[in-house]
């Protein structure tokens, strides 16, 4: 297939996925008892992956590592292509193609990223895909591969066919969209389904690329975790942990006896009921090779040798007193409850850290002084800390790291924004990423500011240059005010990762 028209006339938007870097992935196998190659120096492989806003960011951050993304959007794949030439690094690059039939030369990959692509291609195509991570997977490397479960989709199939059957399949991917959102308001009036109606509210506000590929496009077929297990097995693969958020973790009782293969065959039958239990709707999988070291469930006791990272924040005075609940919020709106009175001394003292990590050692120390900084009388139990740091970790309220890592504390006299960053600012159709590889959505104002970071102007300068800049936009502001605006944004800028020292 030449190209894929549907996704060059309505494609995702590319943006980084923070459950795809490879830091994260080896931390998340680590917790498995499975050690995965250093990310700094991997071969990385992502299929499907558009423009490169995933892809082209983890290159950066990492330039000892050597990047290949395949796209089937001819589009996609030249937009692409000329923002790398830009930016002016050599080690990553992305080729318009079929992963069904890939170069018999791309080598041998540490990490391969399959983002979106398995439940949405045809059954030939899902085939392919495995084999290429058989075919291209290093003795120890990890694959990372997402698809829809049937458990969570059975009762939005109704909604699917619905829209399927009322929208016409000739139109351009665009106008089909605007018909099915004319559609779901119908159906909206017809249905009194709770989940369903849910769901169209969602839809109603999702983006359109959201909308189209998951309930207009072809190819959406969900699959058990059982079946997708059987499916690894027939391409010599096998499970090797999940590196989404989970609110129910797997533990395994009465092993005593058995062998690594049959721990996984009990482990991957408690997956499957898992899903069952919760409708667990979108599973983001990590497989290894058949021949490599068997994993097991994750183990809290695996957390002493990973950092840890998040931005979480409380409106509430925080109690290190008594395990009340406290609600910590992070910047996508997500809430996580946590009563253990040092782990919310963990959180103040990541969220200050932010967004550098601590490595575990560093974190206990700073739990310890944040209970003392603020007279709490408990002593820290190391056990029930690490176990509700674990549950945490699992709900994604924590991110865990293989490295702690450093970045600027300040704009500094002379801000200098990385140099990704400003071209990101620059390039319509790029969100700009941040260190810990999520997006900023910044408006015309906070993207020109961030362009002009390139350590030459002095914090005044940049006032003065802004306050002419908004001028020009028919925005008549005073010094003081830009000065204090532009002070906000950069030290927002510091705190996502996006100066250099």
């Amino acid at each position: 297939m030449d190209t894929l028209a549907s996704y060059d006339e309505l494609p995702y938007d590319s943006l980084p996925l923070p459950e795809t870097q490879p830091d994260f992935l080896a931390a998340v196998a680590r917790l498995h008892g499975f050690d995965a190659p250093d990310p700094t120096r991997a071969r990385i492989l992502e299929l499907g992956c558009a423009q490169g806003g995933n892809l082209i960011p983890l290159a950066w951050r990492w330039p000892q590592s050597e990047c290949v993304g395949v796209e089937l959007s001819r589009v996609q794949a030249e937009r692409g292509t000329q923002f790398i030439q830009q930016l002016g690094i050599s080690n990553v690059r992305i080729q318009h193609g079929d992963l069904a039939d890939l170069p018999g030369d791309l080598g041998i990959f540490d990490y391969i990223i399959a983002h979106g692509v398995y439940s949405w291609v045809p059954p030939s195509v899902q085939q392919a895909l495995l084999d290429v991570c058989h075919r291209h997977l290093s003795p120890h490397g990890m694959a990372y591969i997402s698809f829809n479960v049937t458990a969570g989709w059975v009762p939005l199939q109704p909604l699917r066919n619905a829209l399927i059957e009322r929208t016409a399949t000739d139109l351009p991917a665009p106008a089909r969209y605007q018909q099915a959102l004319r559609v779901l308001n119908e159906l909206e009036a017809e249905w009194n389904d709770p989940v369903l109606r849910k769901e169209i509210a969602f839809l109603k506000t999702a983006a359109p690329s959201y909308l189209f590929h998951e309930y207009l496009a072809d190819f959406n077929t969900p699959v058990s975790f059982g079946e997708f297990a059987m499916q690894l097995e027939s391409h010599d693969l096998r499970y090797l942990g999940e590196a989404g958020p989970r609110h129910a973790v797997v533990e395994l009782e009465d092993t005593w006896g058995l062998t690594p293969e049959g721990m996984a065959g009990r482990w991957q039958d408690a997956e499957s009921a898992l899903d069952e239990a919760h409708a667990i709707r979108f599973r983001r999988a990590l497989i290894a090779r058949a021949d490599a070291p068997c994993a097991q469930p994750p183990q809290a006791g695996n957390l002493s040798h990973l950092a840890f990272y998040t931005d979480l924040q409380s409106d509430d005075e925080i109690d290190l007193e008594n395990a009340s609940e406290q609600r910590f919020i992070n910047p996508a709106g997500n809430t996580f409850p946590v009563a253990q009175p040092a782990m919310k001394a963990a959180v103040m003292a990541l969220s200050m850290a932010y967004p550098n990590a601590l490595a575990y050692p560093d974190l206990l120390m700073a739990v310890r002084q944040v209970m003392a900084e603020f007279g709490a009388s408990n002593p820290v139990d190391e056990a029930l800390f690490r176990n509700a740091l674990f549950q945490l970790v699992a709900a994604h309220g924590v991110m865990p790291c293989i490295r702690a890592g450093s970045a600027a504390g300040s704009p500094g006299e002379y801000p200098c924004a990385q140099t990704l960053a400003r071209l990101q600012a620059r390039s319509p159709g790029w969100m700009v990423s941040c260190l810990r590889h999520t997006t900023l959505d910044l408006d015309a104002a906070a993207c020109k500011l961030l362009g002009l970071l390139d350590g030459s102007h002095t914090v005044d300068e940049l006032d003065a240059l802004m306050q002419a800049t908004l001028a020009e936009m028919g925005v008549e502001q005073s010094l003081e005010h830009v000065s204090e605006r532009t002070n906000q944004q950069m030290w927002l800028f510091a705190r996502q990762g996006l100066l250099v020292k």
